[in-house]
């Protein structure tokens, strides 16, 4: 066979291996099909194939507060901060009650590690987490979301829908930096909710993650993080999990520190300290600078789900699927 032949041959068989990955890619993009509560229909775009500023977090300091945010720097009284505690419960994943096996919704494994933090002082990239309270049912619910834009939050699927042919939650509020019934930047309320089908038809758990559009912009005032996807081994990798646990006094933020001991295409696993509540934290990996690419500043690699066996506890991991579809619902209009 001639040279030139066997040129061509290898550019055909380099063809066909491109057009098998670029398929393997459009698969998993169509196998994260995403879902919304007024039915608008989104199509996520292949995610992180190169340095874009989509995913960049953004720091903001001194910004006024958002006109449209509601109860703006408000504060509870003592009567209605135990009001609220009385009536919001942590929100448990869906297994809890069908399942046997893994009894806690998010474990604290063996001496608790978590300490305490003031989102407000501690300033960003702490005050662009928040309590998230929602209804589902005739239940009310909390769980914990981080701003990803402006006006979107990630958070975990099961804390957005029921999952498994359910209802999407309702009265959906989020309070950025919020600690112990104080709410430094006011709530935003719920234009939108996002997931995936695999989690609202069929309950998958490596597909719990969701998000929520907000009807105000509070994140020109709060900041919000960057994301970025990755299919090597996280392994090793050190990350902070910071949330509101439903075993601490109610409606405060709590973190804890470690790496990541395993890794799964969709998952990631840790043995930093959770409860209930903390559904939906951003698993961070911070500082990660311009030199590491696609993603700037403070950086989720993961939302925080689940608990595991190991005991471990367990992350929706930010594949390129996920992070394609956070991207479209954090540019949807």
């Amino acid at each position: 066979m001639s040279g030139r032949k066997v040129f061509r041959v290898v550019c055909v068989l380099a063809g066909l291996g491109l057009m098998a990955v670029a398929g393997k890619a459009l698969a998993e993009v169509e196998a994260q099909r995403t879902v919304s509560s007024d039915g608008s229909m989104l199509v996520p775009t292949a995610a992180g194939s190169s340095a874009s500023p989509a995913f960049a977090g953004a720091l903001r300091e001194g910004a006024a507060l958002d006109e449209r945010a509601t109860f703006p720097a408000s504060s509870l009284s003592a009567g209605e901060l135990a009001e609220q505690r009385r009536h919001y419960r942590p929100k448990s994943p869906p297994y809890v009650h069908t399942r046997t096996d893994r009894a806690l919704p998010e474990a604290v494994i063996e001496q608790d590690r978590r300490f305490r933090l003031y989102a407000r002082e501690s300033g960003f990239p702490y005050r662009a987490i928040g309590f998230l309270t929602f209804k589902q049912g005739s239940f009310d619910f909390f769980c914990t979301g981080f701003l990803i834009s402006k006006d979107t939050v990630a958070t975990a699927g099961h804390c957005v829908h029921e999952g498994s042919g359910g209802r999407w939650s309702e009265d959906v509020k989020f309070y950025p930096a919020y600690n112990n019934g104080s709410a430094p930047f006011g709530s935003c309320g719920a234009r939108r909710l996002y997931a995936v089908a695999k989690w609202t038809e069929d309950g998958i758990e490596e597909h719990d993650y969701g998000a929520v559009k907000l009807n105000c912009q509070i994140g020109e005032t709060t900041g919000w993080f960057g994301y970025y996807a990755s299919a090597e081994s996280q392994v090793g990798v050190s990350v902070l999990l910071m949330g509101y646990p439903g075993d601490k006094p109610r409606g405060t933020m709590w973190g804890g520190g470690g790496d990541i001991v395993a890794s799964k295409p969709r998952t990631t696993h840790y043995q930093i300290d959770t409860s209930g509540g903390q559904s939906g934290s951003p698993v961070i990996e911070a500082d990660r600078g311009a030199s590491k690419s696609r993603c700037y500043g403070t950086c989720a690699v993961a939302i925080h789900t689940y608990a595991g066996f190991d005991p471990t506890n367990s992350a929706t991991r930010i594949n390129e699927a996920v992070a394609a579809s956070l991207t479209a619902w954090k540019n949807a209009p």
